[in-house]
């Protein structure tokens, strides 16, 4: 599967002149993938990356290599979120209360000893300090919301540590987390979404029980739409990279709630369907795309070169 042109672009505000000149995007190479959808995307340090498809049951290992797009390994498995363990395997989500681990030498998948039981999981993240965070719901439709809407903070042996359940007025935090993802500092952030036209907002929480603040859009952007995030990764500065596919937008978040950029990656960059987001340990930004509309079943994935956030 052969990459395409490269493409370069300009993170750009109008009348913005500092802003051009402080945050900068350049999109390296595209890859054809075989995928409708890249829905879950995570770089392993070896260089490798994890792809799935939740409509498919598809988790794909595959190598970027010379331009070329190589499947390393592929699984039939429903993933609904997946992270990376210190022991190199991977920690899946299946939408079940027991989350399970695809063991990295021999490919065999086991059950993991963690577990939100009675509730089924959802998004899987582990911090820096190697806390397990698991999005947790009662079972049945993702809405109308019935039952408690969690995250939830696991030692690695699976000791649950802390529940994000209500706020300190007794009201849910969550409707429906589909995200999560942590900074330097282990602090964590929930994309959360609110119905089921997939609108939704990032929640930041505290290091106790509560909420730091919440991101819902930037008001020069919901004048016109109202922001349906995908995905969200914490850069090495600490800023927060949350993709609206519906609308070809990125937001860059500082660590503080306020929306530092934001640009649309059809018209600057020509990327359609910005979805899943990761990060690999040179810097190097991946994202995950849906197709567009009348574009061939196959979606792509754009490796992007990054500074100034």
């Amino acid at each position: 599967m052969k990459t395409q042109e490269a493409l370069h672009g300009e993170l750009t505000e109008p009348d913005d002149d500092y802003a051009q000149e402080q945050y900068g995007v350049e999109v390296i190479e595209q890859y054809k993938t075989g995928l409708k959808l890249v829905e879950q995307l995570i770089c392993s340090d070896d260089g490798t990356l994890w792809i799935g498809n939740i409509a498919g049951k598809i988790l794909q290992k595959i190598q970027l290599s010379n331009g070329l797009l190589n499947i390393v390994q592929e699984v039939q498995v429903n993933c609904a979120g997946m992270a990376f363990l210190p022991s190199g395997d991977l920690l899946i989500s299946t939408a079940e209360s027991n989350l399970k681990t695809l063991c990295h030498t021999t490919g065999n998948i086991i059950q993991s000893k963690n577990s939100v039981a009675p509730l089924i999981s959802g998004a899987v993240h582990v911090t820096q300090d190697l806390k397990i965070i698991v999005g947790a719901r009662k079972e049945g439709p993702v809405f109308q919301v019935d039952g408690p809407r969690q995250v939830v903070v696991m030692d690695i042996d699976g000791k649950t540590e802390q529940v994000y359940d209500l706020d300190n007025n007794g009201k849910p935090i969550f409707s429906a987390p589909q995200r999560i993802t942590s900074d330097n500092d282990n602090n964590i952030y929930v994309l959360d979404c609110l119905n089921k036209d997939w609108s939704g907002r990032i929640v930041a929480l505290d290091k106790t029980n509560g909420v730091r603040w919440i991101y819902s859009g930037h008001p020069d952007i919901n004048k016109e739409q109202t922001i349906k995030p995908k995905d969200l990764v914490a850069t090495k500065s600490d800023n927060i990279i949350v993709t609206d596919s519906n609308h070809h937008m990125i937001h860059i978040l500082n660590t503080s709630g306020q929306c530092i950029h934001y640009l649309n990656t059809k018209d600057q960059l020509g990327i359609h369907c910005p979805y899943s987001l990761n990060i690999d340990n040179t810097g190097t930004l991946y994202i995950g795309c849906s197709r567009y509309i009348n574009e061939p079943a196959i979606a792509k994935i754009y490796t992007v070169e990054v500074s100034g956030f």
